[in-house]
């Protein structure tokens, strides 16, 4: 496959902090120097309390495209506005902090320019170092479940990166959770799809991030919907 020109990164965001806007708009600068590609965001305001900084981001560079939503509606229904926006032949997406390095969102690009549909980035153990113990203690219970009970071809559903052509676009906006488990119920789709080329890229965190706390109701409404993903 021939080599595109423009990209498009969908990034969901909720309640940003004040660096959002400067960090956001030096990383799709990193990533257009990596790559040498066009890099266009699309931004989903999933419902914030604040709309200043997405009006920030318009202002320093009009080419951004927000997306806002009335209220919160979670990840699955921010990636699927967002998404359905992308145009080109590429479509990323990530969270808003661009917790994955600028290499390994190049790695993906590479690895959909050489074929795959979907790339899915791929979390190797060196990983689970960083991250607190809870959240270690469930991707790899999610990655016991995927492997032994439904016998995935990849066991890293949750990782926060992921590319797709126009044909993975499709399987996406064909999603129905909102909320975080919208990874593994797009993937279920993508897998059942045998005219497919889905290949997990592996991908490397930034040195300096630092993870988000998950409530106990966030918790049980995600094994709620982990279990919908499951037995449908």
């Amino acid at each position: 496959m021939n080599p595109v020109s423009q990209i498009d990164v969908v990034l969901p965001v909720f309640n940003p902090d004040s660096h959002l806007v400067q960090d956001l708009l030096q990383r799709k600068q990193k990533l257009a120097m990596e790559t040498g590609k066009q890099v266009q965001l699309i931004v989903v305001n999933d419902g914030s309390k604040d709309s200043n900084p997405f009006e920030e981001i318009q202002r320093l560079d009009p080419t951004v495209e927000v997306v806002h939503l009335s209220k919160n509606q979670g990840k699955g229904a921010a990636l699927r506005s967002g998404i359905g926006r992308s145009t080109a032949d590429f479509t990323l997406f990530t969270d808003a902090d661009f917790p994955y390095t600028i290499e390994s969102m190049a790695s993906i690009i590479r690895r959909l320019e050489a074929g795959a549909n979907i790339a899915l980035g791929h979390r190797e153990q060196d990983y689970y170092a960083s991250v607190p113990w809870f959240r270690r203690g469930m991707s790899e219970l999610f990655r016991f479940l995927l492997r032994e009970v439904l016998r995935f071809p990849v066991t890293d559903t949750q990782c926060g990166l992921k590319g797709m052509d126009t044909k993975g676009r499709e399987v996406f906006m064909s999603t129905r959770i909102n909320e975080f488990m919208i990874d593994m119920d797009f993937i279920k789709r993508a897998v059942r799809r045998k005219d497919l080329n889905i290949q997990p890229v592996v991908v490397n965190l930034r040195p300096d991030v630092t993870f988000s706390k998950m409530g106990l109701k966030v918790i049980l409404r995600e094994f709620m919907n982990f279990l919908h993903v499951l037995f449908t």
